[in-house]
Order: C-alpha cells, then sequence, then structure tokens
C-alpha cells in the first residue's frame, strides 16, 4: 500500500545527469559571459571550459552522479539540469548550494574534448608567457615560459651575455615543441579534462665566477621513468662560447636535442677509466656506457651513468690532479680559470 508514496517520491525528485548524456562540446553562456565546455562521456565524469575572452581551460570533475560538478581547486561548482535534445541548461555556483549564475549550452558537436572544435580557438593564439625571476646564490637570471618552451635567460647587459643567451634560446625553441604541446594537452583533456604536459625545467646546475652549467630537464607526459631525460649545457663567462667539457679528455658530446645525447668515450680517457674503477659482479663496465653526465667544479670533474634501478648506477669524482696525465691541450688551457670560484 505504500507503492503509491514511491511513485510520487521519484517524480519529485531531481534528475540526475549522467557524464554519458554530455559527451560533446557545448557553446553558450555563463552567467553574461561566453563559454565553451566539453565532456568526455566515453572517459567517465570529466570534462573542461574555457571563457572564449580568456582561452584558459579549466578542468571538471564529477565525484558520482548526486554531487555537482567542480571546477579544478573548487574554485566553482557546476549543477547541470538533464540535457534537452542539444541544450543543456544549470547553475554555476562559488561554494555548492550558494548563490548561482545560469548557465545555458548548445551541443556544437558530439567529439570529446580532443576535438577540433573545442581546440581550435586555443591554438589559434600562442600560449601564455609566464616571467619567473630567480637567483642562484647571488646569480639573477629568469625563467621565460611559453606552452612546451621554457627559455633560461641572464641577467645582465653586455656582448657576452647576449652570446649566451642566444645559445640559450636556440636550445630552449624546438620545431615541433609547440605541437608536442597542443598534442600532449589535446591528449590530457580528453582523457581526464585537465591540461597535463611534459613537465619542463631548465635551471643552474653549477655557477662560477668563469662558468655556468645548465640544466635541461623534460618529463614526457604518459610516459614513466623512461620519459624523463636530462642534458648539462655550460659555457664560459669570460667569452660567452659555449664549451664541451668532453673536450678536455679528448672526447665529443653528440646531442640529440638539449635533454639527451650521447658520447663515445676516447681510447685514452677510456684506458684511464678502466685503471681507476672496478667492476661490480654482474654490471657492466663503467667504459661501456655511452650516455654519461660530465659536470665540473673547482674540485675536479664528475661522472656518473644513468641511474635505472638495477644496482650497478656509477658515480665518480676525479681531482683535476688526478686528471692531468689525460687532460687534453683544451682542458689543460682551460685548468686555471677551472680552479677558480
Amino acid at each position: 500500500m505504500f507503492k503509491p508514496f514511491a511513485v510520487i517520491a521519484l517524480a519529485c525528485a531531481p534528475l540526475l545527469t549522467h557524464a554519458a548524456d554530455l559527451a560533446g562540446v557545448w557553446k553558450g553562456t555563463l552567467g553574461k559571459s561566453a563559454i565553451t565546455a566539453c565532456f568526455n562521456g566515453a572517459h567517465g565524469a570529466n570534462g573542461s571550459y574555457y571563457y572564449q575572452r580568456i582561452l584558459t581551460p579549466i578542468q571538471l570533475t564529477q565525484a558520482n552522479a548526486s554531487e555537482p560538478w567542480a571546477e579544478e581547486g573548487n574554485t566553482g561548482f557546476w549543477q547541470l539540469d538533464e540535457p534537452q535534445g542539444d541544450t543543456l541548461t544549470g547553475t554555476w555556483s562559488k561554494a555548492p548550494g550558494g548563490k548561482g549564475l545560469a548557465v545555458l549550452l548548445k551541443r556544437a558537436d558530439t567529439e570529446s574534448c580532443a576535438s577540433d572544435t573545442y581546440n581550435t580557438p586555443l591554438e589559434a593564439v600562442p600560449p601564455k608567457v609566464t616571467v619567473e625571476k630567480k637567483a642562484f646564490r647571488e646569480h639573477a637570471y629568469q625563467v621565460h615560459t611559453q606552452g612546451g618552451q621554457v627559455t633560461f635567460k641572464l641577467e645582465g647587459e653586455g656582448p657576452t651575455i647576449e652570446k649566451i643567451n642566444r645559445d640559450l634560446a636556440r636550445l630552449a625553441v624546438s620545431p615541433d615543441g609547440q605541437a608536442d604541446f597542443y598534442r600532449e594537452r589535446r591528449n590530457a583533456l580528453d582523457q581526464s579534462g585537465g591540461t597535463t604536459t611534459s613537465e619542463i625545467t631548465v635551471e643552474p646546475f653549477y655557477w662560477s665566477s668563469q662558468w655556468i652549467t645548465v640544466r635541461f630537464y623534460r618529463w614526457t607526459a604518459g610516459y614513466g621513468r623512461g620519459g624523463i631525460s636530462w642534458g648539462l649545457h655550460s659555457w664560459n663567462l669570460q667569452t660567452g662560447d659555449s664549451v664541451d667539457p668532453w673536450t678536455w679528455l679528448g672526447g665529443q658530446q653528440e646531442w640529440y636535442d638539449a635533454y639527451s645525447g650521447q658520447v663515445k668515450l676516447p681510447t685514452p680517457f677510456s684506458d684511464w677509466l678502466a685503471k681507476q674503477t672496478t667492476t661490480d659482479e654482474g654490471c657492466p663496465a663503467v667504459t661501456s656506457y655511452s650516455t654519461f653526465d660530465l659536470s665540473f667544479n673547482t674540485q675536479g670533474l664528475q661522472l656518473s651513468t644513468p641511474a635505472t634501478g638495477d644496482g650497478c648506477d656509477n658515480e665518480l669524482s676525479f681531482t683535476w690532479a688526478q686528471l692531468e696525465p689525460v687532460l687534453t691541450a683544451q682542458g689543460k688551457a682551460a685548468l686555471p680559470s677551472l680552479k677558480q670560484p
């Protein structure tokens, strides 16, 4: 005899919006502002939206169908009604249940957040440039980030500084850099409504009165440990010349890009290195590697092989006095400035 009450209760309950029903790209207004939104029906309860005058995507997620959609960082909440054909209405509020602004959207297509409809306006304008002013001990520098390009810039004036900054800018700019950034952002939008792209950092590794070494680091989005790569690049602060420390040992680094490369150990140094090291059982000899980190300071050179978690990593340090027998003429010429703090 309680069935009629159950029917009445169901009839009065608000209809729940299922993520699959929202799949596609929607255009319309939030309050008086023009927006574009998208929802990934195939990948669960996530989506994204941006104000058409700002073009910065904001992630949307929904914990379950009975809760509102939450913006990244909980900066706003969307309570959406059941779509009526290609029309979607709802309310945006700063806090759940708070005073809201009307949302009125029309479906533009049924594709995911990776679609051209959603992304073409985002990609029609260059990514925003951010500038960070930093310091390494007493040395000031800047980091400029624009999409997939991260540029390290020395502060100061003069032909030497300008020469180094040109080199640093050249290393930061990849022909495919922005295309990769857009591709990665589309993939993130499609998978989660987010905008995660490759992690790129460019920062000082060593800085003396005579020399600077800058570390270019990249963790490619969508990959695990195998997506991590980095490279060390050095300059003479007195001349502005880019310097390859391997030339001090008779070798030459072959760079694939700013983040990775290889080197063939020169025979005299390889023979000398073999005498300075021992090889653990089950591990390759250090001289068999083709990828190294080679860095330097006032005390000498530091040589390491890639850390792979197999227990065979090498972290070696040699003083300038130890290295003197294998230093080339270039290395010996640079030695006095290398020892200066």
